[in-house]
């Protein structure tokens, strides 16, 4: 009788882990994250943006890569991009970087558990091309224009994720 009991109890259990592994904390869910950008915009309304869903930190819940594209946040070197961690609930902020143009690429290489990411920029006097963004442990960096130019063995198996298209 203990044994049925704690069986079922172990099931359950596991049955319940199961289920809160396969539903991430509504990543991925739009809603949430327009939520997420207004109360970070601190703004009536959500500005316009592009975004995509990637886990960065290969934690098994996605990330959220956006680029704000309203003319607020856009000048002559691009515009704001934000990167927002997939957790319980929602969304909390990583990281917000000035003058971003796409493409925004995600490079294999990893710094402090997070994937590295690429951005291109121009404009504002920065010499156009992509660059790297290095996360450092608690963001990535604030302004791509101070970061290193990335060659071809650092663009080697990247992932567009947003692009001039998208």
């Amino acid at each position: 009788m203990k044994e049925k009991i704690m069986r079922k109890s172990i099931l359950f259990f596991l049955g319940t882990l199961l289920f809160l592994s396969a539903t991430p904390a509504f990543a991925g869910n739009i809603k949430v994250l327009e939520k997420v950008i207004k109360a970070w915009a601190e703004e009536s309304a959500v500005p316009t943006y592009k975004h995509v869903f990637a886990d960065l930190n290969d934690d098994g819940i996605d990330d959220a890569v956006v680029l704000i594209t309203d003319n607020q946040y856009c000048g002559s070197g691009g515009c704001t991009f934000v990167i927002f961690q997939g957790v319980a609930g929602g969304f909390k902020l990583v990281s917000s970087s000035t003058i971003t143009i796409e493409p925004i690429l995600l490079l294999p290489e990893k710094k402090k558990g997070w994937h590295t990411l690429s951005v291109f920029v121009a404009g504002g006097g920065a010499k156009a091309g992509q660059v790297i963004m290095r996360f450092n442990g608690k963001k990535y960096p604030g302004n791509p224009s101070t970061q290193p130019k990335a060659n071809d063995d650092d663009l080697k198996g990247a992932k567009t994720l947003i692009s001039k298209g998208n």
